[in-house]
C-alpha cells in the first residue's frame, strides 16, 4: 500500500466523521478532518445535551451493532459521566400499530443477545408511580399501558464529540476549522479522484476521501434523493434545586404519541423535551441540478444562523400538556433554547456508508435518521471496514448506494408524525426572554 493509500481526508466533524477520524488513526492511517467548527458544532445534530441510548431494532444487524455500543458506553473511562444508565419509561397507544410491532420485534431481538430481561409491565398509573417516584402524580389511566426497559440511558451528546475529538487529536488526527475547513464543492480531478474545495479557497484531497455533513451531506454530494434533512423539535425548561435533586436520577419518559423529556443536565439542570408529533423540512432547489431545473431537496437551515427559528407556536401547548401529564409540577416553568434538530433521514432508516458511483476515492458516510448517535463509541470500526472492503455482507447490504427518487420522511412507520410543514410556512414561538 502506498503512502497516498494511507492518508484519509475527512469532511465533517459529528458522529460518524469523529468516530471515522479516530478509528482510521488507530490502525495506521494519516488522518486530517475538516469542519466549519470545532466539535461541538453547532451544526452537528449532536451538539446537544443528551440523547437516547437504546437498544430495541427490529433489525437484528442493528441490534448486534447498538448491544456492543451501549457495553462501550457503559464501560469504558471516555464516557464516565458521559453515559447515564437510566433506562426508558416507554408509553405506546395500542392503535399505533407500527411502533407497537416494532418496540415488540426490538425487545425480542434483544433478549436473544441477553439483555432486556428484566422489563417490567405496567398498567395504568398507580402500578407507574410505586416504581417510578419522579412520575408520582403521573395522569394514565387504567388501562393504559406501558414497559420499562433498564437496558439503555442517554449520552451527553455535546460532551461525547468534546471527548472523541479530544482522543483523535491524541492519537495524530490533524483537524481544520473555520473557513479553511468548511467544504463548499466537489471537483472531480485526474483519475475521478474528489478534490474537496473549501470556503477560504484552498483544495484537499487524500487517498480516501469521507463526506460526513448529517443532514447536510446532500449540500455538497449529489445523493440522489437517498437522504432528505428533516427537522425535529425540541425545547428546555430549567429545574429549581430543589427540582433538580427531585429528578436527577429519573429515567428517559418516551410517550409516543405526546413526546419524551430527559432527566436533567447536572451542569446547567436544564430538562430536554422532545416533540415527536410534528416535523419540517426545508426545501430548497437542488444544488446538484442546473438552474433551470425545477428540483427541489429538503436541507438545513441552521439555528445559529436564523436565532427565530424555535418551535411551532403549538409546541408550547404541547411540551406542556407533557409535562403535565407526568411530571405536573414541572408544566408550568417557561421553555427555554427552543430548536429545530436537522437529521439525515432515508426511506428505510438505513445509513448509506458507500463509496460514491464515478468516483475513486469518495464515500459518504451519512443517512442518520435519527439514531446514529448511540454507534458514536463503535460506528468508525465499520466504516473503516467499507473503506478497506472488509465490511460483512450484510451491513454492506444495509447501507449501499441506492438510486433513489425521493421520498416523504412524515411516513417512516416507527417516527410518529401528524404533520410535516416546510419550514418557510412554520408560525415560530416567541420565547420571552433572549436565552441565546
Amino acid at each position: 500500500m502506498s503512502a497516498e493509500d494511507k492518508t484519509v481526508l475527512i469532511v465533517g466533524c459529528g458522529i460518524f466523521g469523529l468516530a471515522s477520524a479516530l478509528d482510521f488513526a488507530k490502525a495506521g492511517y494519516k488522518v486530517t478532518a475538516m469542519d466549519a467548527y470545532e466539535p461541538p458544532s453547532p451544526w452537528s445534530a449532536s451538539c446537544d445535551y443528551n440523547k437516547i441510548i437504546r437498544g430495541e431494532y427490529d433489525v437484528e444487524e442493528y441490534t448486534k451493532l447498538s448491544v456492543e455500543a451501549i457495553e462501550m458506553w457503559k464501560n469504558e473511562p471516555r464516557f464516565k459521566g458521559i453515559y447515564k444508565d437510566c433506562g426508558r419509561v416507554m408509553i405506546t397507544p395500542t392503535d399505533y400499530k407500527a411502533r407497537q410491532e416494532f418496540e415488540r420485534v426490538g425487545i425480542e431481538n434483544l433478549q436473544k443477545h441477553g439483555k432486556a430481561l428484566d422489563i417490567e409491565y405496567f398498567d395504568g398509573g398507580e402500578e407507574l408511580a410505586r416504581k417510578f417516584p419522579f412520575l408520582k402524580y403521573n395522569g394514565l389511566q387504567k388501562g393504559e399501558q406501558s414497559k420499562f426497559n433498564p437496558y439503555g440511558g442517554l449520552g451527553h451528546s455535546s460532551n461525547a464529540m468534546v471527548a472523541v475529538y479530544k482522543e483523535a487529536k491524541d492519537h495524530g488526527v490533524q483537524f481544520v476549522f473555520g473557513d479553511d475547513g468548511h467544504a463548499v464543492e466537489v471537483e472531480r480531478g485526474d483519475g475521478n479522484k474528489v478534490v474537496i474545495v473549501t470556503k477560504s479557497g484552498q483544495r484537499r484531497t487524500a487517498g480516501t476521501v469521507i463526506v460526513s455533513l448529517g443532514s447536510n451531506t446532500g449540500r455538497l454530494v449529489n445523493l440522489n434523493g437517498q437522504q432528505s434533512a428533516t427537522g425535529l423539535f425540541v425545547t428546555f425548561i430549567k429545574l429549581t434545586d430543589a427540582e433538580y435533586e427531585r429528578y436527577k436520577d429519573c429515567s428517559i419518559l418516551f410517550d409516543a404519541k405526546m413526546g419524551y423529556f430527559f432527566p436533567p443536565d447536572p451542569e446547567t439542570k436544564l430538562l430536554k423535551v422532545a416533540l415527536p408529533g410534528s416535523g419540517t423540512c426545508h426545501k430548497v432547489h437542488d444544488p446538484h441540478a442546473a438552474v433551470s431545473e425545477d428540483r427541489k431537496i429538503s436541507l438545513p437551515r441552521f439555528k445559529n444562523l436564523n436565532p427565530t427559528d424555535t418551535m411551532p407556536v403549538h409546541g408550547e401547548r404541547e411540551a406542556k400538556l407533557l409535562l403535565a401529564k407526568y411530571v405536573p409540577e414541572l408544566a408550568y416553568h417557561e421553555l427555554l433554547h427552543s430548536k429545530i434538530c436537522w437529521i439525515g433521514d432515508t426511506d428505510d432508516s438505513n445509513f448509506i456508508i458507500d463509496r460514491v458511483p464515478g468516483f475513486t476515492n469518495l464515500f459518504v458516510a451519512s443517512g442518520d435518521s435519527g439514531h446514529a448517535f448511540k454507534f458514536l463509541p463503535n460506528i468508525g470500526k465499520y466504516i473503516l471496514q467499507r473503506v478497506k472492503g472488509e465490511l460483512d455482507p450484510v451491513l454492506t447490504r444495509l447501507w449501499r448506494w441506492k438510486n433513489g427518487s425521493g421520498f416523504d420522511p412524515a411516513k417512516c412507520s416507527w417516527r410518529v408524525q401528524s404533520e410535516y410543514p416546510d419550514v418557510s410556512e412554520i408560525d415560530f414561538y416567541k420565547e420571552l426572554k433572549a436565552k441565546f
